[in-house]
C-alpha cells in the first residue's frame, strides 16, 4: 500500500498540488450513483495550491457553466472565473465553506462507456472517452474518505483532519490529458494516472 502524502495533478491546462491529509484512503461510487467508474478522495483542504481548467460544461442549479478556472492558494479558492455562468459560479463560491476542496476524482477511460456530457453530474463525472477525466469538487468532503475508526467524531476533530464542511458540493470535470504523479512518505514520486488510465 502506498502512503501517499501529495498529488500534482499536471497537464497544459493545470498545474495544481493537493494535500492527501493523515488515514485517507480511496472510494468508489459506493452504489449511491450508478453507473459509477470514479476513484475519488477527499483530501486535507489546507494543502491545495495552483490551478486548474475545466473543459466540460456544468449544469447546476438550473445554469449551464463551461470553461471554468479555479486557481488555490493554502488552501482557498483565490481566484475562479468562468466564460458562461459567471455569476452562478461566484454565488456557489461565496456559499460557507464552499472555497475549499472537497474531492479530488480520477476515471480510467476502459472503465467507463460514457463518452459525452449528459447535463447530470453524477453521470458526466463518470465520463470516459480518450483520456478519462479528472475532476475536483468544491465544498463539502467525503467522510467516508477517512480510513480510520470515526465512529463518534465531532466537528471539531473532522476540522483536525482537514475534511471540509459545507452546504455545497459541485464537481468540475476535465476529459483533457492529465498526468497524475502521487509525492510518496518516503519523498519518492510515482506516476499513477496519465493517458486517461491508471498506471499502478
Amino acid at each position: 500500500r502506498m502512503q501517499v502524502e501529495k498529488i500534482h495533478l499536471e497537464s497544459n491546462d493545470a498545474d495544481l498540488w493537493l494535500q492527501i491529509g493523515a488515514n485517507r484512503c480511496w472510494c468508489g461510487g459506493g452504489g449511491r450513483n450508478i453507473p459509477s467508474f470514479e476513484i475519488f478522495t477527499s483530501p486535507d483542504w489546507r494543502g491545495t495550491k495552483g490551478w486548474a481548467k475545466f473543459n466540460q460544461p456544468l449544469f447546476r442549479y438550473g445554469n449551464r457553466i463551461e470553461q471554468v478556472k479555479l486557481e488555490f492558494d493554502q488552501g482557498l479558492v483565490i481566484g475562479g472565473e468562468a466564460e458562461t455562468g459567471e455569476k452562478i459560479l461566484q454565488a456557489m463560491l461565496n456559499s460557507p465553506n464552499a472555497d475549499k476542496l472537497g474531492e479530488f476524482s480520477l476515471t480510467d477511460k476502459r472503465m467507463s462507456r460514457i463518452t459525452h456530457p449528459m447535463a447530470e453530474i453524477l453521470f458526466d463525472e463518470n465520463i470516459g472517452g480518450k483520456y478519462g477525466n479528472t475532476h475536483n469538487a468544491i465544498g463539502s468532503a467525503y467522510k467516508e474518505c477517512y480510513a480510520g475508526e470515526r465512529k463518534g467524531f465531532d466537528k471539531e476533530q473532522w476540522d483536525k483532519l482537514g475534511f471540509n464542511d459545507s452546504a455545497e458540493h459541485t464537481d468540475f470535470i476535465s476529459t483533457t490529458n492529465r498526468k497524475v504523479t502521487a509525492i510518496l512518505s518516503n519523498g519518492s514520486e510515482k506516476v499513477i494516472y496519465k493517458d486517461g488510465k491508471f498506471v499502478i
